[in-house]
Parts: structure tokens; sequence; C-alpha cells
């Protein structure tokens, strides 16, 4: 089977490449945002955990017609009963089928997940089944078989509190948390930026969460977060119906950090003059434009920020991945061709194709073109605030040696380098997670944390900025 396959969110993802550990097939249509009357349909968990249960029993007994009658229409279209006993052979390739374990529920913004684990001969996996909104399903995964999240042992609950919070009005409200450390206040916050494609407000991953680990761990240390769902997540299927001919980054994530930070502002137990914006992967892309419409921030930090197109960043990605193992499969191939005459459109658009051009990779030329308009090492001369850069080694998607040093090289012919400080983390990911050897896809679906150094050292700096103790 491929290792390689399109993401399935509107816009691709930093993370392109398939990431189940035991090359088996998943679909999911999960992306509808949370029906306002979901809460009086009475969809309680316990409800979720028999129809996933329900289901799972279909497929112990290969009854796959029956199985399908559990989904969606969007995935009764998108995985036909042929399909899922394909999986459910693939699966049986670890061992004969045993039994399932009793089943947990996971909340994730405007889906929730039931895990069902199921024992294939010495082998357990994890049958991952997405509902949102109703009691059918509406995405179904086989992930590496994990508990429930636990927080990093740098996390102390005592030492912070946190509560559901609204970022912006109207029909692009979003779902978040603010973590609010102890104490009167007022305190330094910063609001966290997404990478690409449609992330949830813990930017999960496989079993991690960064976004929360990163939330929890900055909280623990006196610093406010705020974290929420980027709109194409919890909007994925009304975002379905609107015209994106002209949608770019700006809808994607920058109007709804400016938002975010009207938030902090509007609340009396954040310091308004101490508020700083973290960007992750794309969203270290953005940090440039974000500082120039928000000029009240306090500072900025970029982790594993990109600065090669996006374009060239996923031809890449995938030629790395391809290398791991030697020369790839046929099928693997095809999908790189395919993706360079992807990105090839890409580079040949013009100004006119904004209006009526094709679609590519699932984004309008209009989402290309205004990525192109704004070239991140160009936009960060002008920088006029401190800036704190992070690295990790190991990262294969923003690299040490491509991204990392083209930011000091931008920094320093712009003459801003007492505004700026770099770190390169050795044996970290591009989630800053601790690994060995060459990173791969794989590495992500193993449960970790974002390192404690990382924590640390971003502490360290925004208290420096606010004149604070650390």
């Amino acid at each position: 089977m491929s290792k390689i396959s399109r993401n399935a969110d509107y816009l691709i993802s930093s993370t392109i490449v398939a990431t189940f550990m035991l090359a088996v097939m998943s679909i999911s249509s999960a992306g509808a945002e949370q029906p306002a009357d979901a809460g009086k349909r009475g969809i309680m968990s316990d409800e979720l955990k028999r129809t996933a249960s329900a289901f799972v029993n279909t497929l112990t007994k290969g009854d796959f017609n029956g199985s399908t009658t559990y989904f969606d229409a969007t995935m009764k279209a998108g995985l036909p009963a042929q399909t899922v006993g394909l999986v459910w052979q693939q699966l049986s390739q670890n061992g004969k089928y045993k039994k399932t374990l009793p089943p947990r529920v996971e909340p994730n913004g405007a889906h929730t997940f039931v895990f069902v684990p199921a024992v294939f001969g010495t082998t357990t996996v994890d049958l991952k089944v997405v509902f949102s909104g109703t009691d059918k399903i509406s995405g179904f995964f086989i992930v590496p078989h994990t508990g429930e999240f636990k927080d990093a042992p740098y996390v102390k609950p005592s030492t912070f509190s946190e509560e559901k919070i609204k970022v912006g009005t109207g029909k692009w409200q979003l779902d978040g948390h603010l973590a609010l450390p102890s104490g009167p206040g007022p305190f330094s916050a910063v609001i966290l930026v997404h990478g690409s494609g449609a992330n949830d407000e813990d930017e999960s991953i496989g079993p991690n969460k960064p976004f929360k680990d990163l939330s929890g761990g900055l909280a623990s240390r006196g610093i406010a977060v705020l974290r929420y769902n980027k709109r194409t997540s919890q909007y994925r299927s009304s975002l379905a119906k609107e015209d994106l001919r002209t949608f770019t980054v700006r809808e994607e994530t920058l109007d709804d950090v400016l938002e975010a930070a009207k938030v902090l502002r509007g609340d009396a137990r954040i310091d308004k003059t101490k508020i700083f914006v973290i960007g992750h992967s794309m969203g270290g892309s953005l940090i440039p434009r974000i500082a120039a419409q928000d000029k009240e921030l306090r500072g900025l930090i970029m982790i594993a920020g990109a600065n090669t197109p996006i374009e060239d960043a996923m031809v890449n990605q995938v030629e790395y991945i391809i290398s791991l193992d030697g020369p790839g499969a046929s099928e693997d191939k095809k999908n790189l061709e395919h993706l360079k005459e992807e990105r090839a459109k890409i580079k040949a658009l013009k100004e006119q194709d904004a209006a009526d051009g094709p679609n590519i990779l699932r984004a309008y030329p209009a989402y290309w073109l205004d990525l192109r308009k704004h070239d991140p090492l160009k936009e960060i001369e002008e920088l006029d605030r401190p800036l704190l850069v992070l690295q990790g080694e190991r990262d294969y998607q923003v690299t040490a040696d491509g991204d990392f040093p083209k930011w000091k090289a931008a920094i320093k012919e712009a003459g801003k380098d007492k505004l700026c400080q770099f770190k390169l983390y050795p044996g970290l990911n591009h989630l800053f997670m601790s690994g060995s050897g060459k990173c791969s896809p794989q590495e992500y679906e193993i449960p970790a944390h974002v390192d404690e150094a990382v924590i640390n050292d971003i502490s360290d700096w925004i208290k420096n900025q606010c004149g604070q103790s650390k």
C-alpha cells in the first residue's frame, strides 16, 4: 500500500503523508461542525460508545455491508463495504482477531472520538470512530493503541485553571480554551497559531497534542495561554458550501488571530501590554504578517517557522519519506509525480487566474497567489519587536539546514539581530518532541510531549521581555 496520501482537509496539511503505523487504510469525512441543537438530541457519550461498539461488532462478524449502515452519507460514498472488508483483511495480517476492549470517548472540538481497542494476535490497535454532531459515523481510522491523553510531567494542574472561551463573533465564531494561572494577575499571555491543515485547538496529531502541552506548560509557569479551533476544522462543512475562490490565509488564520488578541485585551485578568503570539509551522510563516497587522503585540515566537513555499515543501517532504525506505513503490512514485505536476500549476499561476482559475491541491488560485505575494523572508525585514525563533534539529518538514538558517540570514541582512534570539534543539522533531535517528511520519503516532526545555525557554524569554523574574 502507498505510503503517500492526500490530506482530507481543504488545504494540504503540513503532514501530507499518511501516518498510520499499520499501513492500513483510514478514511474520514469528519469535519462537519457541531449542529446547534446537538445537545437537545441527547447524543451522549454512552450512546456513541454503543454505536461504535455495534459498528465494530459487524466488522468482527465479517458483515461489511451491515457496517456501512452506521455511516453518514459522506462516509457511505467514500468507504463502501468492499473497502471496509479490505481494511479488516489488512488488519488481520497482524494475527487472528481475538477481542475488543472497553471503548473510551474523547471530545475533540466539533467532533467526538470513540476509541475501540481491538486485539489481533499479540497486537492491539485502536479503531477510532468519529461522530460529528449526530449518531452517524463520520470518520473511521486505524491508529496505534494508546490510553487516555495524560498531561506532561511538567504540567501542574493545581497552578492554573482552564475555561471555555469564544474567539470572534458571527458565523465563524470559534471554540477554544483560556488557561489562566492561579493568582490575582494581570498576566502576560500568548496566542497559539496553528500550522497548515484543519487543526483543532490542541493541534492534535495522532495521540499527541502539542498545543495542549504548550498551554499547560506555560500556564504552570504563570503565563496565560489562549488556544482555539482553526476555522477550517470547526467549520469545514460550512466552508464547503462557501465560494472559496477568494479564500486565503487571511480567512483561514489571520483574521482569527486578531480576534483572539481582542479577546485577551478585553479580559481584565490579562495585561494587554504583554500579549505574545506563538506561530507553529505555517503559523510561523505568518508571524511577519501578524506583527504587521497587530502593532500592540509585545513580542513574537516562531517555532518551526516555515519560509519555503508550501508547494515546494510538500514535494520535499514526500521525496524525503520515500527515501527512508529506498526506492518508493510505483504508487508512491505516481503520487509524487502528480504532486510535482500540481506544483508546476501553482508556479504557473498569474494574477488573472485569481478570479476563475482551477482548484489546485484543494485550494483556489487566490490562496496560492496570496502566499506568493507575501514572502516571509522579505517581510521579516520589517520586524520592530522582539522575536524568538526555535527549531528542532530532526524536523524534516521545516528543516534545520534549510528554513532555519534562512531566517537567520534575513534577520542579519536587515540589521535586526538585536531583536532576535535563535535556538536549535538536537533530537527534536517538528512537534518539538524527542526522538532518535531519522524522523518519519510514524513517529507522530508514538505518544510523546513537547520537550520541557522548549517550555522553559519560551517561558523564560517571555518573562525576560516583560521584566519579570523567572
